[in-house]
């Protein structure tokens, strides 16, 4: 991995004081954008989730947050506009957390998501997984370790996640494409090599998942 390469994990449930100060750092459109959340919470974490982005970035870019400007790819991935510095980055929430990326020389993607235990796994996975990922899920469930096949899933899910951000594919056609079933069993640090670029499952909170790919070059 890039030396260069700096990961941030977040708590989203911030005090009115911070989403305050956060809100100014907002732009108009960001602003539109969390004003149309119905559900409080949902707004207070996308608020969360932007604010802390724009200070996080403003350190590396040496400005004010609200100062920085975003454009977006094809499939809504934000992009820092007419920066005299290099900047990659990527961002990925799930209750009440939100997780960072940033590289100064590397295209980069990256997820996190909450397991939820009610979530039919194995239904998801027979309908979207490769037959290889299917049967180690297989093999799983059969294990007197209830957690085992939901691990499996949510990583599996969050590597093709983070792969599919920072490729700019989307999941939705990678999900039955790209094989993780190598990373599934390994321990956390472990890395994959898939057309010149590295996947990894990493280290995060209790009852999440977390998954990080990087470009080669």
């Amino acid at each position: 991995m890039s030396q260069d390469l700096q990961i941030h994990q977040v708590r989203l449930d911030i005090s009115q004081i911070e989403y305050d100060l956060f809100w100014q750092f907002l732009s108009e459109d960001e602003r539109s954008r969390a004003n149309k959340f119905k559900r409080e919470h949902l707004k207070r974490n996308f608020v969360a989730a932007r604010g802390n982005l724009r200070e996080i970035l403003a350190k590396y870019l040496a400005c004010e947050p609200n100062k920085i400007v975003f454009s977006y790819g094809d499939r809504g991935k934000p992009y820092v506009e007419e920066s005299d510095w290099v900047i990659h980055f990527n961002l990925a929430h799930s209750q009440d957390w939100v997780i960072y990326v940033i590289s100064g020389d590397r295209e980069v993607g990256i997820d996190l998501e909450y397991i939820n235990f009610e979530c039919d796994v194995e239904a998801i996975a027979k309908r979207y997984f490769l037959p290889s990922e299917q049967k180690l899920m297989e093999r799983l469930s059969d294990r007197a370790d209830y957690l085992a096949k939901y691990l499996a899933f949510y990583r599996a899910w969050t590597l093709k996640e983070a792969y599919g951000k920072a490729t700019g594919q989307g999941i939705a056609n990678i999900l039955e494409s790209l094989d993780v079933s190598p990373l599934i069993e390994l321990p956390i640090g472990e890395t994959l090599l898939i057309d010149g670029w590295i996947l990894q499952a990493l280290d995060t909170q209790p009852d999440y998942c977390a998954a990080l790919c990087v470009s080669v070059s």
